[in-house]
């Protein structure tokens, strides 16, 4: 576990400092922006839903950003012991190459997003108050509910961090794919990858009718999405999210409600597929580092 837990620490000490730059940087521009800019609202609001809307919609954009820069950044770790030509040292360390790849794995497709969404919500709590003064004035803030809040804003806090938890679950078979396809065909890898999703895919359901390939990706991505957006699962639940004086009124219900819809996901097929595939690019991912060395 010491091994494991060093492993962790170098990914850490390697990357952390993008991590903080990418959660704060969207926060000074928010604070710097807010005061100057304008807000327009759909109908009449009160200070509590402006503070919902506002910490909601700052913290999934800023865990969207996130992942974006994961599905950016992730392929080419497959390769950098290599490319930097540290492999010898890290093969010299008793620890094995699952457990090197694990590591790697485990930090860039769970934690660095759990500790983005940490920072963003933080961060939620200084841009929602901002919002209401934006709107109401100071007077605003005495009509914010701090009990009611604290409590809205510890419910919505926990059904994103299950999103991300998630989600991380339906975008690993792609994202472990692109890491192995590059571990394998170095610089080429993630090309040739898009080109057969796209072009085989294309063939399949323009030829033959059979958009198989395509429903695959897009039923991924989608759950993803379902499991980082609240109130994204299907035309009841946006319709719920948008109807805001329910959504007000009844949050702690809505939020158990969507939880259930996104855990109600998991008990599929789709979850099983998606860890076969993950589990056999890990695969390729330990044999490939073997072979490396």
């Amino acid at each position: 576990m010491l091994k494991f837990k060093t492993l962790l620490l170098r990914e850490w000490m390697q990357h952390h400092r993008g991590w903080f730059i990418l959660s704060l940087v969207p926060l000074l521009i928010a604070v710097l922006t807010i005061p100057f800019g304008s807000v327009q609202l759909d109908g009449p609001e009160n200070a509590q839903m402006v503070a919902i809307l506002g910490v909601g919609a700052y913290t999934i954009g800023v865990l969207l950003l996130g992942w974006l820069s994961v599905m950016i950044q992730t392929p080419g770790l497959a390769r950098r012991d290599q490319q930097d030509r540290s492999i010898e040292f890290w093969v010299s360390l008793p620890t094995a190459h699952w457990q090197n790849v694990l590591a790697t794995v485990l930090t860039h497709l769970l934690l660095m997003p759990l500790l983005v969404l940490c920072l963003a919500f933080v961060g939620g709590q200084l841009v929602a108050p901002l919002l209401v003064v934006k709107v109401f004035g100071w007077a605003g803030l005495g009509e914010l509910p701090m009990g009611l809040w604290l409590m809205d804003s510890g419910l919505g806090f926990l059904r994103l961090l299950l999103g991300v938890v998630v989600s991380a679950l339906w975008l690993s078979p792609m994202l472990l794919a692109a890491m192995a396809a590059a571990a394998w065909l170095k610089r080429w890898g993630v090309p040739l990858l898009a080109a057969v999703v796209g072009i085989g895919g294309g063939v399949l359901a323009k030829v033959y009718g059979n958009p198989i390939v395509y429903d695959i990706v897009d039923g991924l991505f989608m759950r993803a999405l379902a499991a980082l957006i609240p109130g994204s699962q299907g035309e009841q639940g946006l319709q719920q999210a948008h109807d805001r004086a329910n959504l007000l009124h009844n949050f702690p219900a809505w939020v158990m409600h969507d939880t259930a819809l996104v855990l109600q996901d998991l008990a599929s097929p789709w979850l099983l597929g998606a860890a076969v595939v993950s589990a056999g690019c890990f695969g390729l991912l330990v044999l490939r580092r073997q072979r490396g060395v």
